[in-house]
């Protein structure tokens, strides 16, 4: 449970998906993660999105540098952080807390990191709030600062593809964003100033493709999986991940990091928003507390044993290694099990 005075959270969803993902996905708040969270004593708030706000991406395309890959957040994206940055005021001032705690699903994660180095969101007023939440604007901002917005207190990101495919393997499709803000704020580049990140992968789908195509119909999960693995990271044949983003996209360095064996990418059907995909994924209520405990206090250390300096030394490192992997409950983990003996590629 949140304990008193817990900052308030603000989720901030992925590509091409709406407030009401988080609120009231497929008209069923009671498996909304915000529903979830809320039963634990957390203030929830998800920026003001509809889907079809994300045509306002394109803006980038109208752009030289996006065709040359040289584009920050701005244009494609400032109409998304200027959302985000005014319900994370409207949440201090609701709540009365100096500081919230970002969770970034997908696309969510890697625009958290641009919104907590933008300088343009350091210092705003109350009275820019209501301008914000209702945000279209075409641009402003895109920059970083040497210092993290105040603001926030820790981010944790769900299956949020962090840089772009290397140059040799495939195209930035964000323009060149994703990789000006890899470069610029590599891995938990804010951590010395007291930012806590943690990035959560699903490790369910091992991505696989015959050339040619040995069967007719829908594409089967590892297909699907292989297809948005290699778009994302250049690679898809036998990578991992949580069958959209696959682990080595999805982890940052120097941030604490939680692979969730079982755990599927989003709330819906793969391939689609308005249909539930009826499997475990990061915000179903089961797999939430595996990653929510990185936002509680620490529990009380128990007395301390007597060890001798080897002994204490290998406590601390099998603790530490424990901490990275945790795994998900039963029903998950053998959901787990089932989906990569079925997606393990052939020989």
């Amino acid at each position: 449970m949140a304990p008193p005075g817990a900052p308030p959270i603000i989720i901030l969803p992925g590509f091409g998906n709406a407030r009401k993902d988080y609120t009231e996905p497929f008209g069923d708040k009671s498996s909304a993660l915000v529903t979830h969270l809320e039963a634990r004593g957390f203030s929830v708030y998800v920026p003001p999105l509809e889907r079809g706000d994300w045509f306002k991406v394109a803006r980038g395309l109208l752009t030289l540098k996006f065709w040359s890959s040289t584009l920050t957040t701005d244009p494609g994206y400032t109409w998304y952080l200027d959302r985000v940055a005014a319900t994370v005021e409207l949440a201090r001032l609701e709540t009365g807390s100096s500081q919230v705690d970002l969770i970034g699903h997908s696309a969510g994660g890697w625009l958290a990191r641009a919104y907590l180095a933008d300088p343009k969101y350091m210092s705003m007023d109350p009275g820019s709030v209501r301008a914000l939440l209702t945000s279209d604007a075409v641009s402003g901002g895109g920059g970083g600062g040497s210092v993290p917005n105040p603001r926030v207190r820790s981010l944790v990101t769900l299956g949020s593809p962090q840089r772009p495919p290397l140059k040799e393997k495939g195209r930035d499709m964000t323009g060149g964003a994703q990789g000006w803000l890899d470069t610029s704020f590599p891995g938990a580049f804010f951590a010395p100033q007291g930012v806590r990140y943690t990035t959560v992968a699903g490790r369910t789908v091992r991505g696989h493709r015959d050339f040619p195509r040995q069967r007719e119909g829908t594409r089967v999960p590892q297909e699907y999986a292989y297809d948005s693995y290699f778009q994302v990271c250049g690679d898809g044949e036998g990578i991992e991940g949580d069958c959209v983003v696959p682990l080595n996209s999805a982890l940052l360095d120097g941030a604490n990091q939680i692979l969730l064996d079982g755990v599927y990418h989003s709330m819906s059907k793969i391939g689609t928003f308005e249909e539930s995909s009826s499997v475990v994924w990061y915000g179903s209520d089961d797999v939430i507390d595996h990653w929510l405990h990185v936002l509680l206090p620490p529990a009380p250390s128990p007395p301390p044993e007597e060890h001798t300096v080897a002994e204490s030394s290998t406590v601390k490192a099998s603790s530490k290694l424990l901490d990275a992997s945790i795994p998900v409950p039963t029903a998950s983990t053998t959901a787990a099990a089932m989906a990569l003996s079925s997606y393990d590629v052939t020989e």
